[in-house]
């Protein structure tokens, strides 16, 4: 099967490891697949999978930019050249590529929902989810299904795997070392990878440090990721005093660098599709503290993998980090279950051939 993936880019994400990974499982199997987007930093990596990117200006926020109509005789020209059997989509402004291209060329497309949308006119006008969507989480399924009134035939839900070759704990050796490199080697460490955006809930972890300081003085807590609120959460962090506490760094490339410095993962989310970095810390044998919210508690087993707790709530949050941070013996113990529970629900190698199952039926492919 010869795979066209469009993503209006490649920079680091949600998107782009779920690709990544994909490819990788696709490539894997003996498919080909191509990815048009308008390129990114993690652009060598998908091309080490055998995967081969083409640039094409798709970094744009309106679906009908008039830069995405003068690029699509050369996205069909692509689809015909390479006889491409399906084309997938993943955001809305590649619906619309997706949706004309196929219309010119009469090779099927289908999309994946990433997470939750408003359903605004536009929506409604232009649906664009191609000949069926792809739902990375039950939560996401529904809202497609009671927000934008999809029929149950024209969802697949394919809940998100990851590459577990990629997420190996570190021993205790490597793992003190490596804390002891991060200046944290006497601390209890929390942390979150995610952009920082509303949605994500960083304001609340904020306001819920001083807390689990209170009772646990020797916590430090990283913030790794970039995005509009990084001002104002400094600012926020600031105020509070408590700078050398929570501490600020970029976004990382490859999270498996970085989530070994933590004890407890964080996710306090006000709203989310699926979680692909708790599933990562999961994969790493770390335990999460998450709001209860969309895919979250699909992905995490209250008391078992890690706790659930309301989303907006800073008291029950640092109740939460709080518990888990004063019994390290029993944070590892979850974090092992978190681990074997990824390995039995969560794999790259299942979401792979659903999703292959997904074009087969659509476009009655081999």
């Amino acid at each position: 099967m010869r795979v066209l993936f469009l993503a209006n880019h490649l920079n680091t994400g949600g998107i782009t490891t779920y690709l990544i990974t994909l490819t990788r499982s696709f490539i894997g199997r003996g498919h080909s697949v191509w990815v048009v987007s308008s390129g990114g930093n993690m652009v060598p990596e998908l091309e080490a999978t055998g995967a081969r990117h083409i640039d094409m200006p798709l970094h744009v926020k309106c679906e009908v930019h008039p830069g995405l109509f003068l690029m699509i005789p050369r996205l069909v020209a692509l689809v015909r050249t390479e006889k491409i059997d399906m084309i997938h989509a993943q955001t809305r402004v590649t619906q619309m590529c997706a949706a004309l291209a196929s219309g010119m060329s009469a090779v099927p497309c289908v999309s994946t929902c990433h997470g939750f949308f408003r359903p605004h006119l536009g929506r409604r006008l232009m649906p664009l989810w191609g000949k069926k969507v792809i739902a990375v989480s039950s939560p996401v399924k529904e809202h497609l299904r009671s927000d934008f009134h999809l029929s149950p035939d024209s969802v697949a839900l394919v809940i998100n795997g990851i590459d577990l070759k990629k997420f190996v704990p570190l021993g205790i050796e490597a793992r003190r070392q490596l804390r002891s490199r991060w200046g944290l080697a006497n601390d209890l460490v929390l942390g979150i990878v995610a952009r920082l955006s509303d949605v994500k809930g960083h304001q609340y972890l904020i306001d819920a440090i001083p807390a689990v300081l209170a009772s646990l003085p020797a916590v430090k807590c990283l913030i790794f990721g970039d995005g509009p609120l990084r001002d104002e959460l400094k600012e926020k962090v600031q105020k509070k005093g408590l700078e050398g506490k929570i501490l600020f760094y970029p976004i990382v490339d490859q999270t498996a660098e970085v989530l070994p410095l933590l004890d407890v993962f964080v996710m306090p989310s006000i709203q989310e599709g699926l979680g692909l970095s708790v599933l990562e810390a999961a994969a790493m044998g770390i335990p999460s503290v998450v709001s209860r919210v969309g895919g979250l508690p699909d992905i995490v087993q209250e008391g078992i993998t890690g706790a659930l707790v309301a989303p907006r709530d800073p008291v029950a949050l640092a109740a939460a980090l709080i518990a888990l941070l004063s019994d390290i013996p029993r944070a590892i113990s979850m974090g092992e279950k978190a681990r074997e529970f990824v390995r039995r629900h969560y794999s790259a190698e299942r979401m792979a051939d659903e999703t292959l199952s997904v074009y087969r039926e659509v476009g009655n492919l081999q």
